[in-house]
């Protein structure tokens, strides 16, 4: 197997780790961590294994705030679609503050590693400091959130394919 199919393997299985840690959503901070640090791990030369993962989720989520912000985010998304479905003007706006409210989570669940604390990582103003590593992780949001729009059939990978992203963010410097 060559290298590159290889490393789509275990992209592809991190992002069914990370899709069906993420299942009761309050989860989904911790599992993008824990999945961050596994492809870090193997772009390291390491192996990723489901026990690992799950060793990883569970240090990702003793900390209330992972459990906390994914809750948050659905709020605001769920009063994003009110508003638009509303009429309200400004629910647009809701829609950009979310995005860039999932793109400092994402960027800190990224830099996540076991024993960090996640309300030090979120107050990081990395996400300002580097606008060009925020825009690219907004733009593969977007993409994949309109992936999986138009072929559900890709929610299962998409985890993967975003922690990817992410994790390239992170380490490209």
């Amino acid at each position: 197997m060559t290298r590159s199919l290889g490393l789509f393997a275990e992209v592809a299985l991190i992002g069914v780790l990370v899709c069906v840690a993420s299942v009761p959503l309050v989860t989904s901070v911790g599992a993008v961590a824990a999945g961050s640090v596994l492809l870090g791990e193997l772009l390291d030369g390491g192996t990723p294994t489901v026990v690992r993962f799950l060793r990883l989720l569970g240090r990702a989520l003793r900390d209330p705030v992972a459990l906390l912000v994914p809750a948050a985010l659905l709020a605001v998304g769920t009063l994003d679609v009110v508003a638009l479905l509303g009429g309200v003007p400004g629910g647009p706006l809701i829609g950009l503050a979310l995005l860039a409210a999932s793109v400092v989570v994402l960027r800190s669940a990224a830099r996540w590693t076991p024993g960090a604390s996640w309300a030090g990582l979120l107050s990081d103003p990395l996400p300002l400091r580097d606008w060009r590593g925020s825009a690219l992780v907004a733009v593969a949001l977007v993409a994949l959130v309109v992936i999986v729009v138009q072929a559900p059939a890709f929610v299962v990978l998409a985890p993967g394919l975003l922690v990817l992203a992410t994790t390239a963010v992170a380490r490209r410097r």
